[in-house]
């Protein structure tokens, strides 16, 4: 009976930490343009106020050498920001001819920190728009 009652305890406690700790989660969003050139499909990003690249309109997500990198699809820079725990909340319309879509994600932090986190972006100073 003390078993039960402490497995019991220990898993009401558990709940109550999940719950406290989720609640201290928000909700922050990011804006994905997705441009083509002769090359493939590049993402750039609006990541908000304090994670914007000042000299340009847009971060882009970079390959290990600091370049913009290379997409072959919309869908390949979906599943890139999917698995950075990125969800979509919306698809822009865009009559852009340069543009294969426009998406608002979002995804759930405990600290702005975390926006980037998983997110490798290309270097400033060669991310000219």
């Amino acid at each position: 009976m003390k078993r039960i009652i402490a497995i019991f305890s220990v898993l009401v406690l558990t709940s109550l930490f999940n719950q406290v700790s989720a609640q201290n989660d928000y909700k922050v969003y990011c804006e994905v343009n997705m441009l083509w050139n002769f090359k493939g499909c590049y993402a750039a990003l609006t990541l908000g106020d304090k994670y914007s690249n000042v000299n340009s309109k847009y971060d882009y997500i970079g390959d290990s050498l600091g370049d913009k990198k290379v997409f072959r699809n919309s869908v390949s820079i979906l599943n890139y920001m999917s698995k950075n725990g990125w969800d979509i909340e919306y698809k822009v319309t865009n009559a852009d001819s340069i543009s294969c879509g426009s998406y608002l994600l979002s995804k759930y932090v405990q600290d702005d920190a975390q926006i980037t986190s998983g997110l490798t972006l290309a270097k400033r100073n060669k991310s000219k728009n």
